[in-house]
């Protein structure tokens, strides 16, 4: 699925609303996942703004939670 240059700033749009409230708008390796995460929801079909918002919580939840590697 090739995705659009308003889709893609949809998909921007919540990734910045997901990341406001931490300091710096989160790390690279962070918003990496999460925009992955986001990315494979575009492509299997989930498009709705609040859809994208719960998956990109969940996704920022799931990194968190995550250990990061010494």
């Amino acid at each position: 699925m090739k995705i659009s240059d308003g889709f893609k700033a949809r998909l921007e749009f919540v990734l910045e609303q997901v990341f406001e409230k931490l300091s710096h708008g989160g790390d690279h390796e962070t918003r990496a996942f999460v925009a992955h995460r986001l990315l494979k929801a575009a492509q299997a079909g989930i498009v709705k703004i609040d859809d994208l918002k719960r998956v990109a919580g969940d996704a920022l939840r799931d990194a968190l939670q995550t250990p990061k590697s010494a």
